[in-house]
C-alpha cells in the first residue's frame, strides 16, 4: 500500500509539537514554592528532540536520506516510540524495508508502564507494506542456543521478536551451550511468513571407536638424475667477442683523438705563422700557394681522424653494450649433448664516412 507524504508528515510534525522539549530552547526553572516534577522515562533527551525536527523539516523536503539520517542519530541517543515511526516512513521511502519492520516492531513492544504498545492506523499500513517486501522468521530453538542468520549473531534463544529477511537465500544457524550446531539453507520469498525449528543434535555420549592404524610410509620417490648442465658457448663467444671488440674500439678512439688534436695544433701553428710572415691574406699571395695548401691538407687530416675517432667510440659502445645485454638475456638452456651445431662471428667495420659491429652466425 502506498505511503502519502502528507500523512506522514503530519505524523512527524505532531511528533515534533507534542515533544516535551518542543516550545523554547531552555525550559524555564521551577518556582521555590512548587517542587519539579519527576522525570518521565519515555521523554526525548534535547539533543535528540532537535535532530527529530530536523529530520521532519527533510522529510517535508522530501530529502529523505537526510531524513533517515538525522532520525537515526536521534535513535543512537534514545530509542523511542515517536522517532521509530518517523524513521520508519523515511526508511520505507528509501526501499529499505527491512530496516523499517524492525523499527515499527519496535512500536508493538510494552510501553514503560507495561502496557503492550499498538500501532496507529498510520502505522499499521507502513508495517503492512513492509512486510509485504520481505519475509517474516519466528525461529523456535533449543533456550540459551545463540541463533546465527548468514554467519551473525542475532540473539539468543527464545528470541524475543520475529526475524526479518530480505527476499533471497539464507543460512540459519543453531549453536547450543554444549557445543552442538543446526545449521541449514533456505530461500525465502517476499511476503513469507514462517516459523523454522532449529534444535541442535544431543552429544553423542557414546565411547568413539579407536582411530584407525595410521597407513605405512611410503616409499621415497627414487632419485632425479641431475639434468646436463646448459651450453653457454655461444654466449659466452658473442660476450667475449664484444669485449674485446670494444676494449680494441676504445683504444682506437683515444689514438685517434689524440692524432686529431695533434692535426688541429699543427694548423694553428701553420696559421699563426703565415699571419705573421704575410698578415691574414697571406693565402691570396702565390709565395704562400704550398704553405696554404698544406695547411689544407692539415685541417682535412684533423677532420678525419676526429670523426673516426668518434666512430670508434660509438663502436666501442655499442660492442660494450651487446656485451652486457648477451651476458644477462642470452636464452641458455640446451644441454651441450645436443650444442654444437651453431657458430658466431663478429667483425668490426669502421670507413671515414661511420662505424660498425657486423655479427652473424647459425643457431
Amino acid at each position: 500500500m502506498k505511503t502519502t507524504h502528507r500523512s506522514i508528515a503530519a505524523s512527524l510534525l505532531a511528533a515534533f509539537l507534542l515533544s516535551p522539549a518542543a516550545g523554547s530552547a531552555v525550559p524555564p526553572a521551577p518556582s521555590q514554592a512548587t517542587s519539579p516534577a519527576p522525570p518521565q522515562a519515555d521523554t526525548l533527551s534535547r539533543t535528540a528532540h532537535e535532530m527529530l525536527a530536523k529530520g521532519a523539516e527533510a522529510w517535508n523536503q522530501r530529502r529523505y536520506d537526510a531524513c533517515r539520517a538525522w532520525l537515526l542519530a536521534a535513535w543512537s541517543i534514545k530509542p523511542h516510540r515517536q522517532i521509530a515511526g518517523n524513521l520508519a516512513a523515511c526508511e520505507i521511502k528509501l526501499g529499505l524495508f527491512r530496516d523499517a519492520a524492525e523499527h515499527l516492531s519496535f512500536l508493538t513492544q510494552a510501553t514503560a508502564d507495561g502496557k503492550r504498545g499498538e500501532l496507529s492506523p498510520e502505522h499499521r499500513r507502513l508495517f503492512d507494506d513492509a512486510l509485504s517486501k520481505i519475509a517474516v522468521l519466528n525461529i523456535d530453538a533449543e533456550p540459551g542456543a545463540t541463533v546465527l542468520i548468514d554467519g551473525k549473531a542475532v540473539g539468543q534463544a527464545p528470541l524475543s521478536a520475529p526475524v526479518y529477511l530480505e527476499p533471497g537465500t539464507h543460512t540459519l544457524e543453531a549453536r547450543s551451550r554444549s557445543g552442538s550446531t543446526a545449521e541449514f539453507s533456505r530461500r525465502f520469498e517476499a511476503g513469507a511468513q514462517k516459523t523454522l525449528t532449529l534444535h541442535p543434535p544431543m552429544p553423542n555420549a557414546e565411547v568413539a571407536p579407536p582411530p584407525p592404524p595410521p597407513a605405512p610410509a611410503a616409499a621415497p620417490p627414487p632419485p632425479v638424475a641431475p639434468a646436463p648442465p646448459p651450453d653457454t658457448r655461444v654466449r659466452d663467444g658473442v660476450v667475449i667477442g664484444g669485449l674485446a671488440l670494444g676494449g680494441a674500439a676504445v683504444a682506437a678512439g683515444v689514438v685517434l683523438a689524440i692524432v686529431s688534436n695533434g692535426k688541429s695544433e699543427d694548423a694553428e701553428d701553420a696559421v699563426r705563422s703565415m699571419a705573421k710572415d704575410g698578415g691574414m691574406s697571406a693565402c691570396k699571395d702565390p709565395a704562400f700557394r704550398a704553405r696554404c695548401d698544406a695547411l689544407a691538407d692539415t685541417y682535412i687530416a684533423k677532420g678525419t681522424t676526429r670523426n673516426l675517432a668518434i666512430a670508434a667510440f660509438a663502436t666501442a659502445g655499442a660492442a660494450l653494450g651487446g656485451a652486457a645485454i648477451a651476458s644477462v638475456l642470452w636464452p641458455v638452456g640446451a644441454p651441450q649433448a645436443e650444442a654444437g651445431r651453431g657458430g658466431v662471428h663478429l667483425a668490426p667495420r669502421i670507413t671515414a664516412q661511420g662505424a660498425g659491429l657486423t655479427i652473424g652466425g647459425a643457431f
